[in-house]
This record gives C-alpha cells, structure tokens and sequence, in this order.
C-alpha cells in the first residue's frame, strides 16, 4: 500500500483523585512521568458509549482541538505513511496529514456515520492526503509493515481486548517504526470546588462504560497491554490539562463535553439503577456553579505509550 519509511488521544476523571471514587473524560496539553501497570484482563465483548449523533461528532471535533493529540505523537516528517485506528470523524488524522504531506494518513471506523463525516470534513478543508477506511481494531485490513507509525487516541478505553488491538497495532507497522496510543489516567481528576452530585454521575458514567466492555482505568495499563503484545522499548509518559476561572472559553467547552457524555450515558445509567433523576438534575445545577466559580479549577492526567517496532 505504498513506501514505507522505518523510523508516537473520548472521556472525565474523578473528583478525588481515587478512580474508584468517580471520574470522565475530554479535552487538553501534555508531559512527564513513567507508569507500569496490572496485567489488562480480556473483557466481554464492547459497545461504543459515546454513540455517533451529530452532537458526539461535534464533541469530538472539540476534544481533538483542546487535546492537541498530533503534539504529543514521535516526529512528524513529510513523506511518512502513518494508521490512525479508532479515528473517529478524523480530527486528529486531518491534522497529522497536514505535517507528514506529501505522505498519507489512513484512518480506520467501524463506524460509517463517522466515517462519512471524516471524509466531508477532508473535503472542506482541502486535505487530499488522508483516505478513511472502515474496519475492525482487532482485525486491520492492511498487510503487515505497512505503516511508518500506527497511532489511536482515546480509543483503547472503549475495546474490550486491548492487548490484541495492540498487536494488531505491532503488526501493521514497519520494522523500525513505531505505535503509540494516548489515554486519559481518569484516577487523576480534580476538580476544584468539589461538587458531589457530578462526582456521583462520573462513578455511574465509568461503570456503565465497564459494564459495555470499556475499561475507564485503561490509562494506567498501557504499559502492560504494550508488553503483553509483544512490543519492546515501551516508553510511558504522563501529560496534563489544566483548566481555570481565567479561561472561561476553556471551561466551557469542557462542561459542553462532559454534559453531551452525561446526556449520551443518561439512558443507560438510569436503567441500570446507577443514578436517579434527582442527582442528574443536582450534577446539571453543579456544572453551572462551576461555570460562574471565581475558583474554578480542572486537571486530568494522560497516558502517552510508544513503542519502536523491533
């Protein structure tokens, strides 16, 4: 599928900072720590929580934005052939596009909804070098060592078989090239003031993520689906956002994510007996408390794991 030249992010995390407290997931900036993990279990079979409305399309779009998930990739060079895999409506491949023309970026859905707004999008913004493809994580329709560099982004926590998305990942890069994937650590949230309700609906939102076959703490485990995989020379960074009163537009752009998550778990969590309409109704009043706050605080932690292909 072309040259290859040999040569590294959906989600809101926990009001404590204990994941088993309640977290979420969205957008931000990036650097710093080394993370080893639990072996990652196999889990059921998974169904996307997040849906493909127009308004999760929207969602994405904005996390790609606040995210900046092509900063945090290995070096981008013009002429590389790089796989996004869970690319979503492509913001993040658009954007790699643009640093490796004129070399070629292929995102991979399963889902076509999203896909055919990838390709739209692509269109309006002139991008000519990037094809999205529909396909399975587990079962990539490309042969081996057919990428410079293999990439997702906040798509591992939603798979019930990380370890195998990796591999697949491993096999489909070049000798000498490299796979990265980019999570949230949803144990590092923080948000400043605390405010029950929301913490309370986040606990609801990641376990009915978990019970779909997600995995809310998968952040923590890439180092271990790496190795598990077969993977080598497995480099695992943290990186951060932080989100104060003095960035009103920030801030709401991060509540306009995080209550599209709540709106798109809402069905799911209230048949599941996971929360009631009251504190929905109570975390809703909360976020707008947030919003008007003159202390306003947010931070998340990410993980970044790369890997060179040996």
């Amino acid at each position: 599928m072309g040259r290859v030249v040999p040569r590294l992010v959906r989600g809101i995390s926990p009001i404590s900072g204990s994941i088993d407290d309640g977290f979420w997931s969205i957008p931000g900036s990036h650097q710093g720590i080394t993370v080893t993990g639990q072996p990652v279990p196999d889990r059921p079979a998974h169904e996307y929580l997040h849906g493909s409305e127009a308004s999760e399309q929207s969602r994405l779009e904005s996390q790609a934005k606040i995210l900046g998930v092509a900063e945090h990739l290995p070096e981008l060079r013009p002429g590389m052939r790089l796989l996004d895999v869970g690319c979503g409506t492509g913001a993040v491949a658009r954007e790699v596009a643009k640093q490796v023309a004129p070399g070629e970026v292929v995102g991979i859905d399963r889902e076509e909804a999203q896909l055919a707004v990838a390709r739209q999008m692509a269109v309006d913004q002139s991008i000519e070098n990037v094809t999205f493809v529909e396909g399975d994580a587990i079962n990539l329709p490309s042969p081996g060592a057919s990428f410079d560099g293999v990439y997702s982004s906040m798509f591992l926590e939603h798979v019930s078989n990380p370890v195998q998305v990796a591999s697949e990942m491993r096999r489909v890069a070049a000798f000498g090239g490299w796979v990265c994937l980019f999570e949230w650590e949803t144990g590092s949230w923080t948000l400043y003031p605390e405010f029950p309700a929301i913490r309370h609906v986040w606990k609801a939102v990641y376990g009915l993520q978990a019970r779909q076959g997600g995995d809310p703490k998968i952040g923590r485990k890439l180092y271990s689906a790496f190795v598990r995989a077969g993977l080598s020379d497995v480099t695992v960074r943290g990186s951060t956002l932080t989100i104060t009163a003095s960035q009103p537009d920030s801030l709401r752009r991060y509540v306009a994510g995080a209550s599209e998550i709540i709106r798109q778990a809402r069905p799911g969590m209230l048949s599941g007996g996971m929360v009631t309409e009251d504190v929905l109704e109570q975390a809703k009043t909360e976020y707008d408390q947030l919003l008007a706050s003159p202390d306003a605080f947010v931070f998340h932690g990410f993980c970044c794991a790369t890997s060179i292909n040996r």
